[in-house]
């Protein structure tokens, strides 16, 4: 039987909640203020900054024992950065938005890494697996509750992306449910910390078992960690340039925000199952089936229309939902716990970048050569598993299952 969570992951878990509330809000009104072609860019260079971040923290984390500053800091962060955004809708300042997104992605850098390490530390063996999978879908649980606010929003005050004005206000409200999630940061700790702490040296993970599982991630990262806005740019027609926001045609706002909820909800309800799959097959083989199938649904948005393409977007928010927490969980279980901080701000990095790749190449070719663009990832998410089979024969991986 899966002993109970401590307090310090029950709180942490309703910290992602409340996070993606405020987070999966704004998301689907940045086309507002933001060029389609630029938000892929804007995703993968945010990312990638913040995840340059992790690398640090991770490492000073790691090198202290101790997790909750950073965790607190980098939701602060969070919590002034979201609201500054709709100065830049009000004012039409599209480098504004992009400024406060990668200060908002600076907050994930300071406590990505150590959140993580700190649910390490706390557990082990399937309640391990259990609280990761307890963090995604308390995320997407709360991205639901946070999309369908802001459809609510955009239906009551018939909001539109050629104004961006309006929709300034309803991202300036973002300031309340902030103060909550700054509230939860209280009582968090870190685990009690050996009398003995170890040298950490270098500012990257040693452990030779780690080197390809970080390869195969980073790669199919490509895919796997593909803005999903850009998929529901895709599914919804949201407009290219505010030349053909004037023209109509694509869904409302409302909608838009509707779709974005419902997407989040059915992550949810997958991630809420993920940890029974992830803990019965292994991370690892999940992490296989799963990135195999997310190339097939790639490859089916680029050929599908009408609602088979509805049919194809939600079936990749539910795969993304099934392998959220199995890739935290493969690298738990082969980092040993004195590196386990820098292995995940490694991993975020290495994935951050090829996220910024991935999501700045589809989004520039969405915005010029259609939905072909889609087939870049799914390539990727094959090649990331042709390198997990190399590190299976070389036995690199054999402590994820």
């Amino acid at each position: 039987m899966t002993e109970p969570l401590p307090p310090t992951i029950r709180r942490l878990g309703w910290l992602h909640f409340a996070n993606d509330l405020t987070l999966d809000a704004i998301t689907p009104l940045l086309p507002a203020g933001v060029p389609v072609a630029w938000l892929g860019v804007m995703e993968g260079a945010a990312d990638a900054v913040g995840q340059v971040l992790k690398l640090v923290t991770g490492r000073l984390s790691d090198a202290t024992g101790r997790r909750v500053p950073w965790v607190q800091a980098g939701y602060g962060t969070n919590a002034v950065a979201r609201p500054l955004a709709a100065v830049g809708m009000f004012f039409a300042w599209p480098l504004w938005i992009v400024g406060c997104r990668v200060l908002d992605r600076l907050g994930k850098g300071l406590r990505g890494a150590a959140s993580d390490a700190l649910v390490a530390d706390w557990t082990s063996g399937g309640a391990r697996t259990l609280a990761y999978a307890r963090m995604r879908t308390l995320d997407h649980l709360g991205a639901t509750l946070g999309a369908l606010g802001a459809a609510a929003a955009a239906w009551l005050l018939a909001l539109d992306y050629a104004h961006p004005e309006r929709v300034a206000w309803v991202v300036a409200a973002l300031v309340l449910p902030m103060g909550w999630m700054l509230w939860l940061c209280r009582g968090l700790e870190d685990q009690p910390a050996p009398s003995v702490k170890p040298l950490i040296t270098g500012w990257w993970p040693t452990d030779a078992g780690l080197r390809l599982p970080l390869a195969a991630i980073a790669i199919a990262s490509i895919g796997a960690r593909l803005a999903p806005l850009l998929v529901l740019v895709q599914v919804a027609h949201i407009p290219m340039t505010p030349e053909a926001a004037q023209a109509g045609g694509a869904w409302p706002v409302w909608l838009v925000c509707l779709a974005w909820g419902g997407l989040a909800l059915i992550q949810a309800g997958a991630a809420a199952l993920a940890g029974v799959f992830t803990e019965r097959l292994g991370a690892r083989a999940f992490l296989v089936v799963g990135w195999l199938i997310g190339a097939g649904l790639f490859a089916a948005l680029t050929m599908t229309q009408g609602p088979w393409l509805i049919v194809a977007g939600a079936a990749w928010g539910v795969l993304a939902g099934l392998t959220d927490g199995a890739e935290k969980t493969w690298l738990a279980n082969l980092a040993p716990k004195e590196q386990r901080a820098r292995a995940f701000g490694a991993m975020g990095l290495l994935a951050a970048i090829a996220a910024l790749v991935g999501s700045g190449s589809v989004g520039l070719m969405l915005a010029h050569s259609g939905p072909a663009a889609f087939w870049l990832p799914a390539g990727a998410l094959v090649a990331g598993v042709g390198v997990m089979a190399v590190a299976g024969r070389r036995g690199a991986a054999g402590g994820g299952r």
